[in-house]
């Protein structure tokens, strides 16, 4: 950690001495797709209150999680800046809003059946036995926000047309804030695994019983790196209001690292993807 804090310092005073101009401006929103990672001794850790996760659980079944957060779960504004010394490239600096609803997961669930009745014919006397069953479930969701300062160096292949390609390398650095715990345990009748209702990014109906715990955080923060890669339009080539206009696509494959406070480091792949405006000035 302290090496990339360092080579930010170092970064930002190369620019400072560099001869630089504003030339472009960036709007972008996206989503992330990812795996979510989590263990159950993470979750006895942030929530050592939790009367849920104190229960036996070594019966239920686990399963990874893939993470989808939806488009406008990022944000980002930057400056795009000429080097003199790398004249066919773009520094582009700026600020990202991150809402990361899966940033740890872990559940479980497992079924469980029995007997409700027995009946027993009048006539021949045979028993006919009716079996009901149920399914048990939890999940445990640790979620956050970061705000952090985005950094990449862009390249660009036929730039002075009106389809162009982009790719290069970024980093990404910030704080979390509105960063909790939500523990959900239910016990669905007759094994329905189906929601109908909405609670902390958990689904779930009116059937069965819930059990619901939160858990508050602070402190914590996260860092990425990625490689850029885009497909960039531009909206005009003859009127000059729509010149400056481009619209783009961009893709950001890398890893991401979260500090949690209380819990450590961890580690996660995927890739971001991103829709944008860009205006350049003439």
């Amino acid at each position: 950690m302290k090496k990339f804090l360092l080579s930010i310092s170092l970064f930002g005073l190369g620019i400072a001495h560099a001869q630089i101009s504003i030339n472009e401006i960036y709007l972008q929103s996206g989503a992330f797709f990812g795996q979510t990672k989590g263990h159950l001794s993470d979750f006895q850790t942030l929530a050592p209150g939790s009367s849920i996760l104190q229960q036996d659980l070594s019966a239920y079944q686990s399963s990874p999680m893939y993470s989808f957060n939806l488009p406008g779960q990022s944000q980002t504004l930057s400056l795009g800046f000429k080097l003199a010394q790398l004249p066919n490239a773009t520094l582009r600096l700026g600020i990202m809003h991150t809402g990361q609803r899966n940033a740890l997961f872990v559940g479980g669930s497992y079924t469980e059946s029995f007997r409700v009745d027995t009946l027993t014919s009048s006539q021949s006397g045979e028993q006919f036995f009716v079996d009901s069953f149920s399914t048990h479930s939890y999940n445990a969701n640790y979620s956050q926000e970061q705000l952090r300062i985005d950094a990449s160096l862009l390249f660009r292949y036929r730039a002075d047309k009106r389809w162009s390609f982009f790719g290069g390398i970024g980093a990404n650095f910030g704080l979390s804030y509105n960063a909790s715990t939500t523990i959900h345990h239910r016990v669905s009748p007759y094994g329905d695994a189906f929601g109908y209702g909405f609670f902390n990014g958990i689904y779930y109906n009116d059937f069965g019983t819930h059990e619901f715990e939160t858990f508050e955080h602070t402190g914590g923060f996260g860092l990425g790196v990625y490689a850029p890669l885009g497909i960039d339009f531009q909206v005009g080539k003859k009127r000059e209001f729509w010149k400056p206009l481009h619209l783009y696509v961009e893709l950001r494959p890398g890893f991401n690292v979260n500090q949690i406070a209380g819990l450590g480091t961890t580690f996660s792949a995927g890739n971001f993807s991103n829709l944008g405006l860009r205006f350049q000035f003439r």
